[in-house]
């Protein structure tokens, strides 16, 4: 399916692929876990599931409950990214293609879309968590290692 979610982070609005978020769930009941570390902010019962959370809003709002959550394919498991609120989803012809990034701009922005308030920032989630969160496919595999 073609198409946007448009999602929050402080006051700054990005869009992601729709393709790339699995759902959309509200971020409540965040729980931490004995030996879970950041980037890794706890964990949430996603229809009888515990659901793996990383963060990536600012420090303030980081492990808490409010908010949403995209959650995402990793290997084969879903992973769960706060943010902190998703404003809508868009179909493909909702937003313009706009210019092209500016190569200062971090290497999760991968392009440019416009709405009726302005530009938007296309994220890569995969690359977000990369250069937010660093080490936290090193964090998911050691959780999947102490639930075993």
């Amino acid at each position: 399916m073609n198409g946007y979610v448009l999602f929050r982070l402080g006051d700054r609005r990005f869009v992601t692929k729709l393709d790339e978020v699995r759902e959309i769930v509200r971020l409540s009941g965040l729980e931490t876990l004995p030996g879970m570390r950041p980037p890794l902010a706890g964990v949430v019962v996603l229809r009888g599931a515990p659901l793996p959370v990383l963060d990536v809003r600012a420090p303030e709002n980081v492990g808490t409950d409010g908010g949403d959550v995209l959650v995402m394919d990793v290997d084969g498991d879903a992973v769960g990214i706060a943010v902190d609120q998703v404003l809508a989803v868009l179909g493909a012809d909702e937003l313009q293609t706009a210019e092209p990034p500016a190569k200062a701009l971090p290497e999760y922005v991968v392009g440019v879309r416009r709405d009726g308030n302005g530009p938007l920032l296309l994220v890569d989630l995969h690359l977000l968590l990369d250069v937010t969160t660093s080490g936290w496919r090193d964090a998911l595999a050691e959780q999947v290692s102490i639930e075993a």
